[in-house]
């Protein structure tokens, strides 16, 4: 049972719901004493994605948004909550760039840790986290004390959509692919401005800024005509799903270099790597005829010689020299872990039986980080350096 102590304050006891996903609502709530649990059910069980106490608001989600409930909320001890109406809402955020900064900061963490624990951003409507990130950080923008806005440099030109980026990247889990999208899509809307400013006579980059006439009817507008666009059939998140090698790389604890090798070794499926038409159709207008005929690896000198995948860059008398002491043994621990520029490589400078067997053999492939492979390589390497007189 709901206990009203005060119009504007309501008490629950540990264990009751103060609301469900899925549910309508026009408030938010600030916690007054006490701790409230925001959790999911996914795949059946309950997941709590955040903890929250005295002082934190919670949502506010749906009160920006003007949707539905995306979580559930629990008290998780005896608590007091504020209820914040939209109109309290909206004289807290004129009222104070402060608050506006909580408010943000609220807001991506929670789409962060949502992110992180479903492992699909998909699922938490990017499109419009986003724009409810760029209403909060125009705000923070726009209600900058005088005295600091001489500190921002073309404070007047908007805001920066490079500050825009660092904020969302720093606080939730978007790609530069998933804020380029959403930005050229509410620009087309006419949602916003943007702007472009040089950085200096000779250099080729431009700084960007973002522009809104009324921010206060912007997520009015923007909600009105998404809906719209629901309405219509329109996929936004679907459009907006993309991640570049780095964010995969991220996600997989990996590293971009290692994404490139799964690619050029034919190991990810074609259709998941794709470009975007018009960017990539200006890119290449100054490219060469050949450039996309022909590709160099860089060379590297004996001393920067440190992995397997460096073995191309031996050349082949002494390479053949090298593996004359190793048994056949060493020399599949290396082909394993080689693309196939380094197999075709190694069966030129073994002798014609062992190239047999290598080509005889099921050979699976090793990481390039595996403790043999390491050892084996650090034993050619060094071998290498011998036969050069590199010590």
């Amino acid at each position: 049972m709901i206990v009203r102590t005060a119009p504007s304050i309501r008490t629950y006891h540990k264990g009751k719901i103060i609301f469900h996903e899925g549910q309508e609502s026009k408030i938010a709530y600030m916690i007054k004493s006490g701790t409230v649990d925001i959790f999911k059910v996914i795949d059946k069980k309950k997941t709590v994605m955040a903890s929250l106490h005295r002082g934190d608001i919670f949502g506010e989600m749906s009160l920006l948004t003007n949707q539905k409930r995306t979580g559930s909320a629990e008290a998780a001890s005896f608590c007091e909550l504020v209820v914040l109406t939209e109109e309290m809402m909206k004289k807290l955020l004129r009222a104070s760039p402060e608050t506006v900064r909580k408010m943000l900061q609220l807001l991506a963490k929670r789409v962060a840790d949502t992110d992180l624990k479903t492992g699909s951003s998909e699922q938490n409507d990017s499109f419009m986290s986003l724009a409810c990130i760029l209403d909060l950080a125009y705000r923070e923008y726009a209600y900058l004390p005088r005295d600091k806005q001489r500190e921002v440099e073309n404070y007047k030109m908007g805001l920066s959509v490079k500050s825009y980026t660092e904020t969302v990247k720093s606080l939730a889990f978007f790609s530069n692919l998933e804020i380029e999208s959403f930005l050229e899509m509410v620009f087309k809307l006419r949602l916003i401005d943007i702007k472009s400013v040089k950085k200096g006579d000779k250099s080729a980059f431009v700084e960007r800024y973002i522009s809104i006439n009324n921010f206060e009817q912007f997520m009015p507008n923007l909600r009105n005509l998404y809906k719209q666009m629901r309405e219509l059939g329109a996929n936004v998140e679907q459009r907006m799903s993309f991640m570049t090698f780095s964010d995969l790389a991220k996600r997989t604890g990996s590293t971009p270099e290692q994404i490139y090798k799964k690619i050029i070794k034919e190991e990810m499926p074609e259709n998941l790597v794709f470009f975007n038409r018009e960017k990539v159709m200006e890119w290449r207008k100054d490219k060469e005829p050949n450039f996309f005929k022909k590709f160099r690896r860089p060379r590297k000198a004996l001393d920067d010689l440190e992995a397997v995948d460096d073995i191309i860059f031996i050349d082949n008398p002494t390479l053949k020299k090298a593996l004359e002491g190793f048994d056949y043994y060493k020399i599949s621990v290396l082909y394993s872990a080689l693309d196939k520029q380094g197999r075709d490589k190694i069966k030129q400078n073994v002798s014609k039986k062992i190239a047999q067997i290598l080509l005889q053999e099921k050979h699976a492939d090793r990481d390039p980080v595996d403790s043999e492979v390491l050892e084996c390589c650090d034993e050619l390497l060094d071998t290498v350096r011998k036969i050069k007189g590199v010590k």
